[in-house]
């Protein structure tokens, strides 16, 4: 899955869906084309090392208006009323139409209904996600200094019918985002990983980097058990749970970044394939 899920995340599941995000929506989960969605854009989280990123964030704080600019899962050509940019330099004139509202200082939105806006099915907005970026109504080019965000995402996925035991939540994000894993074992199906005590639920954690190494914390599913850093907190009812700051966890040389994360649920004492469940955990870390 390619960063489904980007930007929809919380921290410790208060839903403050600004605190590590350049991007969030409402609703946060489960979003249906068919219906409201709000986009919500914080540029003071986007990267300021990037000139263009620097002048956007300069108009802003300016005062000038932000503009959505949108390409997917559908962009409209010139002439129609929701196309991107008007005239003969249509990145110098973005639509008044796809202008954001000012929620807060640097906080912007975009309220939309996806299929709706985009004038294609829910399968159509499923299968391509929005793609977007902001900028204000003049966005450079023509020889001028761009002013703009990086590419953003908002991830929309079908409906998931049931959910494994184990997962994740949020599924993407940066590297500095913070990462829930949790488990229920109360509805776990491999009869060999039932009824696990509330001290042996253990996690193997793999990193991929952005050079396509591997960096591991354990070195393998056997010694897990000797890394307290790597032990899921029981939190009752069968139901374990474990922060994850990727940062932290992994040892990351220097000059490199983690792309990919993968998890696995394991016993404390691991002796065979029957001590952990039978599928990963991933979380994306590649977006932008």
């Amino acid at each position: 899955m390619i960063c489904k899920k980007l930007l929809l995340l919380c921290f410790l599941g208060l839903g403050n869906f600004g605190l590590f995000a350049q991007v969030s929506t409402e609703p946060s989960e489960d979003i249906d084309p068919e219906d409201s969605l709000k986009i919500i854009i914080d540029i003071s989280k986007l990267d300021a090392t990037k000139d263009y990123v620097q002048n956007l964030q300069a108009e802003a704080s300016a005062g000038k208006d932000l503009y959505f600019w949108t390409w997917s899962p559908f962009e409209f050509p010139a002439g129609h009323p929701k196309t991107n940019g008007t005239g003969a330099q249509a990145w110098k004139n973005s639509n008044d139409l796809l202008k954001l509202t000012k929620e807060k200082e640097n906080v912007y939105s975009y309220k939309m209904v996806p299929t709706l806006f985009y004038e294609v099915d829910a399968a159509t907005v499923y299968d391509k996600d929005i793609m977007f970026l902001v900028k204000p109504k003049d966005g450079g080019g023509y020889g001028d200094p761009d002013a703009k965000s990086d590419d953003l995402k908002v991830a929309i996925d079908p409906p998931k019918l049931e959910r494994d035991p184990a997962y994740a939540f949020p599924e993407a994000g940066q590297p500095d985002d913070v990462f829930t894993i949790y488990y229920d074992n109360s509805q776990e199906k491999k009869v060999s990983m039932q009824n696990l005590s509330e001290n042996e639920c253990y996690l193997y954690a793999e990193a991929t980097l952005s050079d396509s190494t591997i960096i591991k914390v354990a070195p393998n599913f056997f010694t897990v058990g000797t890394y307290p850093e790597l032990k899921l907190d029981y939190i009752g009812n069968n139901t374990f749970r474990k922060f994850v700051y990727a940062n932290e966890l992994f040892t990351i040389p220097q000059g490199k970044t983690i792309t990919a994360m993968k998890f696995v649920i394991i016993r404390e004492v691991y002796l065979s394939g029957k001590d952990r469940l039978d599928y990963d955990i991933p979380i994306d870390l590649s977006c932008k």
